[in-house]
């Protein structure tokens, strides 16, 4: 096993800038023996070494039992030890988490505070394997298929290549003591049903199954890493100051486009979509129209580009109305078409003028359009995304509505040459 250590370390440059090494104890046969073997070569690395151990207060008197053990082992051995404890089951009610998801983030954020250069935990190949599988049985894509990555930021797994009955050897060889988890000995988690019930079928198949499919991991991950490499290029090139230009994403072999598109909704959504909502995203880029995503928000498509945006995302408008004479503004050099658009004749108001938002069957005949729509009509022709529809200020008077916002004033209340006074709106 130290042999495989020592391989792993040096191939994957696991310990390269490492002064201070923090291990990972939980008191299981593998982080006892990640404990020995770094002990064991941490002379020839140039590191110190010490343990850390979190107490998630799940299994009640059994925690405890394991935080002793801990204790007692590194007394023995001499190592310093820092420990770290959180109530798993109550935050993860109070996040809504499910429990395993909970204890990751508590045990991770205790590793976060850690002073050290690294974390080594103790992943197995055999943890790879049964990673691999759930993820595959949950449909994942070649990210999941990655398996447990031998380093990721400054967290190490020393021991990817060893396999969980190497590991027991080793411990029996050394006579090294260790607790057992008796959740591990439950098939009511899936991670324990697919180790006590669907590996050992495969291992009849192929006793080298762990070494196998670490290895295609292994691939599958520099294959990944160069796909993402392009997506990245690709993704600078499609991305605008309001979206994605769809053109590109249209242009790019489909292993590309999905990645660029996951990189986008991570960026503004924070969550990286799965296949299903990698796959709408894509729908909608190509053909148009809007989709659900993840965490409250949606995508859609405007004028050729693909926007996300947060279904409680609503803008706010401030909308202005000055009283002012035609003939001033007529003789201001600075008038265009898009100040007359917003401009309505005083009297031809019916009853009275109020700012709001669209109603059901609201309807307007634009000036110089010639036929009157619905705003719904509107809405879409133009392209309003469906967050700013309920929140787009028009004004109406008792007769419907006379002007809506960056479309212009109805043709019943334009001004024309017999105009004196008007509403100048600016929004």
């Amino acid at each position: 096993m130290l042999k495989k250590v020592r391989t792993t370390i040096n191939d994957l440059c696991l310990l390269n800038g490492v002064k201070t090494l923090a291990v990972a104890v939980s008191g299981g046969a593998d982080s006892v023996a990640l404990l020995y073997a770094m002990l064991s070569v941490k002379n020839e690395y140039g590191i110190d070494v010490f343990a850390a151990h979190f107490n998630h207060k799940l299994r009640g008197e059994e925690s405890e039992r394991d935080m002793m053990f801990v204790k007692e082992l590194c007394d023995k051995l001499g190592v310093r030890l820092v420990c770290g404890e959180g109530d798993v089951a109550a935050y993860a009610e109070n996040n809504k988490l499910s429990t395993e998801l909970a204890g990751r983030q508590m045990r991770y954020d205790f590793f976060e505070s850690l002073s050290a250069d690294a974390v080594a935990t103790a992943h197995t190949a055999s943890d790879n394997l049964e990673t691999v599988l759930f993820n595959l049985t949950r449909g994942s894509g070649i990210e999941g298929l990655c398996g447990i990555p031998p380093k990721r930021d400054k967290y190490i797994r020393p021991l990817i290549a060893c396999t969980r009955e190497e590991i027991e050897e080793y411990c029996k060889q050394n006579d090294l003591c260790f607790v057992t988890d008796s959740t591990n000995l439950s098939d009511d988690y899936s991670r324990n049903l697919i180790r006590h019930k669907v590996v050992p079928v495969l291992k009849t198949l192929n006793p080298s199954l762990e070494n196998n499919i670490l290895n295609t991991s292994f691939e599958l991950a520099f294959d990944r890493d160069i796909l993402n490499s392009i997506a990245n290029d690709e993704y600078k090139k499609a991305l605008t100051k309001s979206g994605i230009d769809t053109n590109i994403i249209k242009g790019i072999n489909p292993a590309i486009s999905g990645r660029v598109l996951r990189i986008f909704c991570c960026e503004k959504t924070g969550i990286s979509p799965d296949y299903k909502h990698t796959e709408r995203l894509f729908n909608v880029s190509v053909n148009g129209g809007r989709c659900s995503l993840q965490g409250g928000y949606y995508a859609e498509r405007q004028k050729g580009i693909l926007k996300i945006s947060s279904l409680s995302e609503k803008p706010r408008y401030n909308v202005s109305i000055e009283k002012i004479e035609l003939n001033l503004i007529k003789k201001d050099k600075k008038v265009n078409n898009l100040l007359l658009k917003n401009l309505i004749d005083c009297d031809k108001i019916v009853g009275e003028m109020k700012i709001r938002t669209r109603l059901p069957g609201d309807k307007i005949k634009l000036y110089g359009r010639g036929c009157t729509k619905t705003l719904k009509k509107l809405y879409n022709e133009n392209a309003v995304a469906g967050s700013h529809r309920e929140s787009l200020p028009i004004i109406a008077d008792d007769d419907g509505v006379i002007w809506v916002c960056g479309m212009g004033a109805a043709e019943r209340t334009a001004p024309d040459k017999n105009t004196k006074f008007v509403y100048k709106i600016s929004y």
